[in-house]
């Protein structure tokens, strides 16, 4: 029984204001948006010439709960073509696919028609049976009720039982003295009597036990990631085998701390030169500058230093004053350091019945205004 465990693709991200410049159907969309619609169809290309006996998408298909209808068209345009080659997959809705109110519903239904696509979305603990091999499915929650139906899970009478979470794991440092309100377990809950678990949730590829693995996202979306291979598992329970498969993805580079406190305004520049990788054309790059004094900052030509990375997607500028107070100076976007926390924050929110899109614009134009920033 072979089967791929993907995650986290996050269809419809979107960040930064780069637009795609490529000719072709992605033209003029958010570059990053784009990026997350190219791996994943990378991925698809990729199980076709596989033929898994079936996929399993560990959660957080989009982005958000209510993704735009191009989102939704492209991922009917993938899953069809899956449909059409007869390679199931089994889906699982993660925290940015669960709404916190039952009446909001769930844009899985609008796949519940299509041929070999099954989506576990309910909130309750759902078995689909493929082949030899009976999956156990249970959707991100909050609370006692989510560990209550998570020990309820039990093999059931096949050759191969699976299950599937989307959950952080407490032994694992990224979430560990988490301050948000993500559910997390721990190892104990995971059944070891299960021949694998499929997890969601941690974007990077991550063993947990023997039998349990975080697959990963499918592209980096933030720069916590820019280190972390992106990519897709690969399992055969009849060889015993387990392989990582790697995709493409945006190039992120967060650039080593500058100390500027000894340096002059000459003297950061040529220290910022010195600084630039050999490669960065097309790369989400950041830097930081800390410790600058505030007649240097006065006098820092951001112009100069926007052309040294003018082949980068995007370029970040965060310079910290010797008295601990943050500015940014940012091409591409108008982003730094509180706006790219912001952006995190909406990002990682459920948020119904509001546009995220107009949310992110509108928070951002007032961090630029209170910052004394304009378009």
């Amino acid at each position: 029984m072979k089967f791929i465990h993907v995650s986290d693709t996050h269809l419809g991200f979107s960040a930064y204001r780069t637009l795609c410049a490529d000719p072709g159907p992605y033209k003029g969309l958010n570059q990053r948006e784009v990026d997350t619609y190219r791996s994943f169809e990378r991925f698809v290309d990729d199980a076709i010439e596989l033929r898994p006996d079936v996929i399993l998408h560990s959660g957080d298909l989009f982005d958000s709960i209510r993704p735009s209808n191009r989102t939704l068209g492209f991922a009917m345009e993938q899953f069809l073509r899956l449909s059409k080659e007869g390679i199931p997959i089994v889906i699982i809705a993660g925290n940015h696919s669960m709404p916190r109110i039952r009446e909001t519903g769930s844009v899985f239904r609008l796949f519940d028609h299509i041929e070999g696509v099954h989506c576990i979305y309910r909130g309750g603990y759902e078995k689909v049976r493929i082949g030899d091999m009976t999956i156990h499915g249970l959707p991100y929650a909050e609370g006692e009720e989510y560990l209550t139906r998570l020990d309820s899970i039990s093999p059931a009478d096949s050759r191969y039982n699976v299950m599937m979470l989307h959950t952080g794991v407490a032994s694992l440092k990224a979430f560990q003295n988490s301050s948000t309100n993500d559910q997390v377990i721990e190892d104990s809950h995971l059944q070891k009597n299960m021949d694998y678990v499929a997890l969601g949730h941690y974007h990077g590829y991550q063993k947990i036990l023997d039998n349990a693995y975080y697959s990963g996202s499918t592209e980096r979306f933030s720069f916590s990631e820019a280190r972390q291979d992106k990519g897709y598992l690969v399992i055969d329970l009849d060889k015993g085998t387990k392989e990582f498969v790697s995709l493409p993805a945006r190039k992120m580079i967060d650039l080593p701390y500058i100390d500027a406190l000894h340096l002059d305004a000459e003297s950061l520049i040529n220290e910022i030169e010195n600084s630039i990788p050999d490669n960065i054309d097309g790369a989400i790059v950041r830097m930081t500058v800390n410790r600058v004094l505030s007649s240097v900052r006065n006098s820092i030509n951001a112009k100069k230093i926007k052309e040294q990375f003018s082949t980068a997607a995007h370029f970040e500028l965060r310079i910290v004053s010797s008295q601990d107070k943050m500015s940014v100076q940012s091409t591409s976007a108008v982003f730094g350091h509180i706006e790219d926390e912001f952006i995190s924050f909406v990002n990682a929110r459920p948020i119904e019945n509001i546009d995220k899109q107009r949310i992110k614009e509108l928070g951002l134009s007032y961090l630029k205004k209170e910052a004394g920033q304009s378009d």
